[in-house]
């Protein structure tokens, strides 16, 4: 299976260490490549935004390959008909503050790194997608 690309985003806020938010950024991506961009928040605070993306299959399968040894696939799997919509893109939302401890850990909250992927498939659609992201993960 391939991808598109895989993004990843998280934000600085003015009361965060930037190089801890931009070092748990590079943890879950496993990039260094690390684009950033300010912007003001509604009380007028600073907020950096953090991005990074995956264009490569390989650096997608090395990024899914450490969920896997981690245990999350199987939370993955079970959950993937939600976590995929209908213009064939995947999300995940990890843990900001567990990434700066090196840890990987699904959630629901808004304190996060945020993964949103694009799955090559066919023909396109959720069903499509599903399946092939599916078959990816098991064969991992």
């Amino acid at each position: 299976m391939t991808f598109h690309y895989i993004n990843f985003r998280t934000y600085s806020h003015a009361t965060e260490n930037e190089k801890s938010v931009e070092e748990a950024l590079r943890f879950v991506s496993g990039t260094d490549k690390i684009e950033k961009r300010t912007a003001e928040g509604y009380h007028g605070n600073p907020i950096i935004i953090m991005e990074a993306k995956l264009k490569k299959s390989r650096e997608a399968k090395v990024f899914f390959s450490g969920l896997k040894q981690q245990g999350l696939v199987g939370k993955i799997l079970d959950e993937l008909e939600d976590r995929i919509d209908e213009d064939c893109s995947f999300y995940l939302r990890f843990d900001k503050q567990k990434a700066f401890d090196k840890k990987y850990e699904l959630v629901k909250h808004d304190d996060i790194i945020l993964v949103k992927g694009k799955i090559k498939c066919f023909p396109p659609g959720k069903g499509s997608a599903v399946k092939s992201m599916k078959d990816f993960l098991e064969n991992l």
